[in-house]
């Protein structure tokens, strides 16, 4: 009875492994089109785990207004200046330094794990599951630590040098280590040049140093560890040489480098490619002018065809990379040439590091104008794919584009760079943040200067602000272009886009959006004039802001003033309405005695700004403000100020301008001025400052009269 029940029970397991078994059978493809029952289904390709992924991202396709994965997708908190990317960027990635700081210096925290049972044993070093070895805290080796070839196997492995040089002197150093071993170590050595290399972890500080150059000096360290291994090795294998020749010369210890290479090579010990192809990288060192060089260079090439060895793409660059750091001129652009057209007949193709070189020999930034560009985008474009080889591909549509933007200034050239860096998956070429935010500045330069408006504004709603944020002097080229185009409503945008982007302390970039505005503003619709005016208001609330700011703060350095140039033209903007109630005219008055505090630096060019926002002001009742700017005019001793004093106190008397300049002329200022108005009898003062150069003695201070005294003189 009870044998029933469990065959019972077997039972549904049973079917259920049949059906697994007949599911798995349905799913496997036969690897043949070739089928016994007429149905033929395609063989299987094999796919990896990502490839559904990528295929659903291909018909999406690249969203440019998107911020950059590592912010968060909140309107709020996506950072919109350089320096915000920076801080956000660079604090996310502090924090991460900081758990792997408490995670190597307090990795007893991390030994076992907090849901094994109490009865069960603890498990050492096992704090994941399943564990993960780049999470795990790292071993801690002193002297009394007793370590094992297997020790210095998994540092090694993991680029740990410190703690490989301290694990090899444990173990003895050179006679204490297999022959197998020291080698390997001696190329980690050379490799690095005995120093601990920049963790591949934190990605955003090296992005942001601005390490865009390698610098060419000797900087390998004579009589280290390395030498030191390389000497106790008996007998010295070819591998050997090749690790010491390739590390000193990676680091420019170029003497040295070939010396070595020539004593392997009279033992009859056989080099690699890699190896003349670092020593093509620093033969320069090794001589004195040009022609020297290059017959150095080519002894190298030689000697390499006298050993059988074939030269490969890397060879081609090497070269390429040592002519171009020896300056340029038509021998050495002839000789680059030549060694591209022989490579090419060895069938090896130019990568992208041998093109940027040959960039940096063409197009200097004194020399003239050769458009080597041109072909090598021929060649690039015709290409499937292009893969990075090598660190130095990433500069290559920089020094593309800036070839175009600086010496070729040819927007065409620019959108081809650009089209062909969009293409398929090549925009993983552009490089780090730093040298994308270089390859969108040529850009935005040269279609600035170079491109159709229309073009142009596209441009910049495409890639401003989540892609790119233009510097000062790329600002400044924008706000060039939307003065030429006319674009009063970008322009008045633009101030906003100053503050978001961290420039709005910066005054010779507000001086010149704001002559820019003066320069559109007559001819743009009255919704947009009402933008700029507001936009010019702000400007003045946002200078008075900084500058009570850095009272406060008792800034050693001063603050630098707006010019009363600038000045000058945010009234001129502001004073174009004609409602007496609109609360712009305060930010007028406030400018007028902005300039009569000398809180601007000079005086304005076109004082005839301030003469028509004077008699705007009388006619529409704002005495004060009007009184305030003749007074102005006359204390700086323009000749306009004596017309304006009789135009505006004509305006303020409701007399012919003939007769209130007779009567300027004719009486005596105390009388006059005593039996007018505070407003009118500050402008008659201002009329005998023009004339005169003195002042009234019964004078009172009347240029800061209030609008509504002002109001109830006219009532």
């Amino acid at each position: 009875m009870y044998s029933t029940v469990v065959v019972l029970r077997q039972w549904p397991k049973l079917a259920c492994l049949c059906r697994a078994a007949s599911s798995i059978e349905g799913q496997m493809l036969p690897q043949s089109t070739l089928s016994s029952d007429g149905i033929s289904p395609p063989p299987r390709i094999p796919r990896g785990p990502t490839d559904l992924l990528q295929a659903l991202a291909a018909t999406v396709g690249p969203d440019p207004t998107a911020a950059h994965y590592k912010y968060h997708d909140d309107p709020y908190l996506i950072p919109l200046s350089n320096y915000r990317k920076r801080a956000y960027a660079l604090s996310a990635e502090a924090g991460r330094k900081a758990a792997s700081w408490v995670r190597d210096n307090h990795s007893e925290w991390f030994t076992t794990r907090e849901w094994d049972p109490p009865g069960k044993m603890k498990t050492p070093y096992f704090n994941a599951d399943p564990q993960i070895d780049a999470f795990a805290p790292r071993p801690i080796y002193n002297d009394e630590t007793k370590v094992t070839e297997e020790d210095l196997q998994y540092t090694m492995n993991n680029a740990l040098l410190e703690d490989s040089i301290k694990i090899f002197q444990l173990l003895g150093g050179s006679e204490g280590v297999s022959d197998d071993l020291k080698l390997q170590f001696l190329q980690l050595l050379c490799f690095y040049n005995e120093r601990e290399p920049d963790s591949m972890e934190w990605l955003e500080e090296r992005w942001f140093s601005a390490n865009t150059r390698e610098r060419q000096s000797t900087t390998w360290k004579l009589g280290s560890l390395a030498d030191t291994i390389f000497t106790s090795m008996q007998p010295k294998t070819s591998e050997a040489y090749c690790a010491i020749i390739q590390g000193m010369a990676k680091y420019y210890q170029a003497e040295r480098a070939h010396m070595l290479a020539q004593e392997a090579i009279e033992q009859g010990i056989q080099l690699s490619t890699s190896v003349y192809n670092s020593l093509l990288a620093c033969v320069g060192f090794l001589r004195e002018g040009v022609v020297l060089r290059i017959e150095a260079l080519k002894e190298l090439l030689m000697k390499m065809n006298e050993q059988g060895l074939t030269p490969n793409e890397e060879t081609l660059t090497s070269c390429l990379k040592s002519i171009s750091a020896w300056g340029g001129g038509r021998p050495l652009q002839q000789f680059a040439l030549q060694i591209i057209a022989e490579f090419k007949q060895l069938g090896i193709q130019p990568g992208l590091s041998a093109y940027y070189y040959l960039l940096c020999l063409f197009c200097k930034e004194r020399g003239p104008r050769v458009d080597i560009l041109s072909p090598i985008l021929n060649d690039l474009e015709n290409r499937q794919k292009l893969d990075a080889r090598e660190p130095t591909d990433t500069n290559f549509f920089i020094t593309a584009m800036s070839v175009c933007s600086d010496h070729l200034q040819d927007i065409n050239m620019a959108e081809r760079v650009h089209a062909l860096l969009m293409k398929d998956d090549n925009y993983k070429l552009v490089g780090d943040a730093y040298k994308e935010s270089i390859y969108y500045r040529h850009y935005v330069t040269v279609a600035c200067r170079h491109a159709p408006f229309e073009k142009t504004t596209q441009l910049l709603d495409t890639i401003v602000p989540n892609i790119y944020v233009p510097e000062p002097s790329v600002m400044e080229e924008i706000i060039k272009t939307l003065e030429v185009g006319g674009a009063g409503d970008r322009l008045a945008q633009a101030w906003s886009q100053l503050i978001v982007f961290g420039h709005a302390k910066r005054t010779k970039l507000i001086e010149r959006l704001v002559s820019a505005m003066c320069t559109c503003y007559p001819y743009q619709d009255e919704e947009i004039k009402t933008k700029m005016r507001s936009a010019a208001a702000d400007i003045l609330r946002f200078d008075e802001n900084v500058e009570e700011q850095a009272d406060k703060k008792d800034l050693r350095s001063p603050v630098k003033k707006l010019s009363a140039n600038a000045i000058s033209n945010i009234i001129e903007l502001c004073s174009d309405t004609i409602d007496k109630a609109d609360p712009i005219w305060d930010s007028v008055e406030a400018g007028i005695q902005k300039l009569q505090r000398e809180e601007a630096s000079g005086v304005p060019t076109n004082p005839q700004a301030i003469v028509d926002v004077a008699q705007k002001a009388a006619a529409l009742g704002k005495q004060g403000i009007a009184a305030a700017a003749v007074t102005y005019l006359a204390e700086c001793g323009f000749e306009e100020s004596t017309s304006a004093s009789v135009q505006v106190l004509s305006i303020m008397l409701n007399r012919p301008a003939e007769e209130v300049e007779a009567l300027l002329q004719e009486q005596q200022p105390d009388p006059l001025t005593s039996s007018l108005h505070p407003s009118a009898a500050a402008v008659a003062e201002a009329y005998q400052v023009a004339k005169t150069g003195v002042r009234s003695r019964q004078a009172d201070t009347s240029s800061s009269s209030s609008d509504s005294e002002s109001s109830s003189d006219d009532e």
